[in-house]
C-alpha cells in the first residue's frame, strides 16, 4: 500500500510543484500540503474483501480567517489536485465512492499562514451501495455491450454520442460530458452501459438528478427520456431495443424502492 501512495505522491509533486508556488512562498508548506493530504487519506483507508482499499473522498482544508479569501482564489488548484488524486488513486487500485473534493473552511483556531486537513467519506446511500463512481479505465470499452447509436440531445440543440461504457457528466473539465451550467455540480452524474442499456446515476450532486420531471438516484434509460441536471435538459436517443419499462430508483421514498413506469 505504501508503494501505491508513493506513486500518487510522486505524481502530485510532479504536476503541482510550480502551481503550489502561487500558494506558498516556502518549500516546507508546499511539501506539507501534499504530505498532509496523503497522510489523512492513509489514516482513513478501509480494506475491502478483495484486498483493495476504499479511500476517503471528502477533504476539508481548515484555514485561518485572514487567509480564507486567498485560499478561495486558488480553489482551481485544489480541484485539479483532487482530480489527479482520483484518477491516479484509481489506477493504483483505490476505490472512491465519488470523485474527491477539497473544500476550504474557516477556522479561527488555526494559526496564521497554517492549515489543517481532515478526510472523510461521503454519506453512503443504501440503494447505491454498488454504484460508486467508476473511472474510465476500470471497465474495458467493450463496444458490443453498448446500446446502438445512443446519444444525448443537449438543450434541444447539439448532440453528444454515448460511445463509451462509462461516461461522467458534470461541470468540471475532467468529465466526458461537460455542462456549462452553474447549477450543475462539478461531478454530477455517471452513465454506465449495463446489458446493452444505459443506466444513469447521481454521484452526489448538490442539485439532484431528474428523469422526466421526477427526482431520482438512478434510472435505466429509454429512448425519449428527458434527463435534467441543473437547468440543462438531456434528451436520450437510441435505436429501439424492445418494449421495456424504465427502471427508476427515486430519492424521495423512504425505502428507495424501484418503480417501473410504463412508457
Amino acid at each position: 500500500m505504501n508503494k501505491k501512495l508513493d506513486k500518487i505522491e510522486s505524481k502530485l509533486r510532479a504536476l503541482f510543484e510550480e502551481r503550489l508556488l502561487s500558494l506558498f512562498s516556502d518549500e516546507i508548506h508546499q511539501s506539507s500540503l501534499v504530505d498532509d493530504l496523503l497522510r489523512v487519506m492513509k489514516d482513513k483507508l478501509r480494506e475491502n474483501p478483495e484486498d483493495t482499499f476504499y479511500a476517503p473522498d471528502q477533504f476539508t482544508l481548515e484555514v485561518p480567517l485572514e487567509d480564507f479569501s486567498e485560499w478561495l482564489s486558488h480553489q482551481d488548484i485544489l480541484d485539479e489536485i483532487a482530480s489527479v488524486l482520483w484518477k491516479t488513486g484509481a489506477e493504483e487500485g483505490f476505490t472512491f465512492q465519488q470523485p474527491p473534493e477539497i473544500k476550504i473552511h474557516k477556522n479561527p483556531d488555526v494559526v496564521l499562514n497554517q492549515f489543517n486537513i481532515t478526510a472523510s467519506f461521503s454519506p453512503t446511500k443504501p440503494s447505491l451501495s454498488d454504484t460508486a463512481i467508476m473511472p474510465q479505465n476500470e471497465k474495458g470499452n467493450d463496444q458490443h455491450s453498448l446500446p446502438e447509436n445512443a446519444f444525448f440531445v443537449i438543450g434541444g440543440k447539439k448532440s453528444f454520442p454515448l460511445d463509451k461504457n462509462v461516461i461522467n457528466i458534470g461541470r468540471h473539465s475532467n468529465n466526458d460530458l461537460i455542462l456549462d451550467d452553474l447549477h450543475v455540480s462539478r461531478h454530477h452524474a455517471q452513465l454506465r452501459s449495463i446489458n446493452r442499456r444505459f443506466v444513469i446515476f447521481d454521484v452526489g450532486s448538490s442539485g439532484g438528478l431528474f428523469l422526466n420531471g421526477k427526482k431520482i438516484s438512478q434510472a435505466t434509460l429509454q429512448a425519449g427520456d428527458v434527463v435534467r441536471l441543473g437547468v440543462t435538459n438531456l434528451i436520450y436517443v437510441q435505436d429501439s431495443t424492445g418494449e421495456h419499462p424504465t427502471t427508476v430508483i427515486t430519492v424521495d421514498s423512504e425505502d428507495q424502492s424501484i418503480e417501473d413506469s410504463e412508457k
